[in-house]
């Protein structure tokens, strides 16, 4: 039967008992950090691990005064960051092994020391990023998330699993990754940050009561698992044992392998040179014979060259002969030829000497046309420029008159202007004697159907207000009163006439 690792019922008393109140996560941080700086966070929480709140800050202030980030942690040495965290920091060279490995796994994933890049990742990314960092403790990793991405995890260190165990609430083989894993299967995301701060209160009321001795809580965690680490530590030993002969016996396949196919490498390059330097001396035996063959060529050729060289020269001695004889030919032939052209070009002299005394007697007669034309020309254009004078003149008097014209037609246009607006300004004043004439009119209809409104109303007022004490009316009443009333509205009406018309 399998045992659970986590005893639920006093498990979640623990957390009742010491989860009261508001959960808060107190993260100091190195002097000069932005309040929401992921790499920040974490150094703050790797010196969380296994610590408490007021140790932190006192760390973290020694480390203000050292360094400027942490990119200059990553670059110390083991034992300049034991140092400068305190040598009675506790576990202070487990802490700087574990966080020198991580800075520097960040380094060589961004190439800088920095977690920026996670702000805007997915929640996953975040989580298998951190979770994925080299020597980082699962309290470092998980706290982070939480406190910088604001990502809850199950957030148990060695120390609060040993607390856990002496309050009964796990059993004595129990891992902190055990815990862990049960807590995120036991409670909802929700109330994780609920349970890190029950478990927070509960590990440092522990240290607090241990004082200086708060160390020996995680060491008796340690030392209880020791044994179980050694039995796990020598069937991980046996496996890596069986898998390393089984990697060795492999390798010794490979190599028997390999020596065997060098071997077959080596008989196969022993034939191949072989059947090379066969066919080398194949190649030299060709070689000879053809050298042989080109020497014979070479041999046959020469002969025939010098038997080609005799006939040219009997060639060029007969081309020779022939050539001076054919040479004696042409020369009679080209004296013969001058002696004509001679003759024939004095000739041709005096024919030139005719046609150039014809020439100078064309040059006098064109010379003596130009003159002419020169003066006819002159006399041309003194008429045309008196010719243009004289219509310069006409043109200026005509612009003149124009001028003149102009200067008419605009006078006649601006009092035709003139007239125009004077008929407009009439009419408007014509238009508004009308309409002024139309409001009176209408206003003294109105005054007097309002005037004989008024009267009417008053005769009806009067003639009700002069009603007689006796029910029976005289004849003699009515005959009076009906001709007051018609002499009272004949007036009015008179009147109303009057002002209509």
């Amino acid at each position: 039967m399998k045992v659970d690792p986590v005893r639920g019922p006093k498990f979640t008393a623990l957390i009742k008992k010491y989860g009261s109140g508001t959960p808060s996560f107190a993260t100091p941080l190195l002097q000069g950090a932005e309040p929401n700086d992921p790499l920040a966070i974490l150094l703050s929480n790797y010196l969380l691990w296994e610590s408490t709140v007021p140790l932190a800050e006192e760390a973290l202030a020694k480390l203000s005064r050292l360094v400027v980030d942490a990119n200059e942690l990553r670059v110390m040495l083991e034992s300049e960051l034991i140092e400068a965290f305190g040598e009675k920091y506790p576990f202070a060279e487990e802490r700087a092994t574990r966080l020198r490995s991580t800075l520097n796994d960040i380094f060589r994933r961004q190439h800088r020391t920095s977690l920026d890049h996670l702000r805007n990742a997915a929640r996953k990314d975040q989580r298998t990023y951190l979770e994925g960092l080299a020597e980082i403790p699962p309290f470092v990793a998980a706290r982070t998330l939480l406190v910088a991405f604001e990502l809850p995890a199950p957030i148990v260190d060695d120390t609060a699993v040993e607390l856990l165990h002496q309050n009964g609430a796990v059993e004595p083989t129990t891992t902190t990754l055990d815990v862990c894993t049960w807590i995120g299967k036991n409670y909802r995301v929700e109330e994780l940050p609920k349970v890190h701060h029950a478990l927070s209160q509960m590990t440092s009321e522990a240290w607090t009561a241990a004082g200086k001795n708060g160390t020996k809580i995680r060491g008796a965690y340690l030392a209880r698992h020791a044994g179980f680490r050694a039995a796990e530590d020598a069937e991980r030993k046996r496996i890596e044992d069986e898998k390393l002969a089984k990697i060795r016996e492999a390798e010794r396949l490979v190599e028997e392998k390999r020596l065997a196919e060098i071997a077959r490498e080596e008989d196969r390059i022993r034939q191949k040179r072989e059947a090379e330097e066969a066919r080398i001396r194949e190649k030299a035996a060709r070689e000879a014979a053809r050298v042989a063959a080109i020497a014979e060529r070479e041999r046959k050729i020469k002969q025939r060259e010098t038997e080609r060289v005799a006939r040219e020269l009997q060639r060029a001695k007969e081309a020779e002969a022939k050539e001076k004889a054919k040479q004696k030919a042409a020369e009679k032939a080209a004296a013969a030829k001058a002696k004509a052209d001679a003759a024939k070009a004095k000739a041709d002299a005096a024919k030139a000497k005719a046609a150039a005394a014809k020439a100078k007697a064309d040059a006098a007669k064109i010379k003596a046309a130009e003159a002419k034309a020169k003066a006819k020309a002159k006399a041309d254009a003194v008429k045309a420029k008196a010719k243009a004078k004289a219509d310069a003149v006409k043109a200026k008097a005509d612009a003149v008159k124009a001028k003149a014209n102009a200067a008419k037609a605009k006078s006649a246009a601006a009092k035709a202007k003139a007239a125009a607006a004077k008929a407009k300004a009439d009419e408007q004043r014509r238009k508004q004697r009308e309409a002024a004439a139309k409001k009176a009119e209408l206003a003294k209809k109105q005054k007097a159907s309002t005037k004989k409104a008024s009267t009417k109303k008053s005769a009806t007022k009067k003639a009700s207000s002069k009603k007689p004490a006796k029910k029976p009316a005289s004849a003699k009443s009515k005959s009076k009163s009906k001709p007051k009333s018609q002499s009272k509205s004949k007036p009015a009406a008179k009147r109303g006439g009057a002002r209509r018309k």
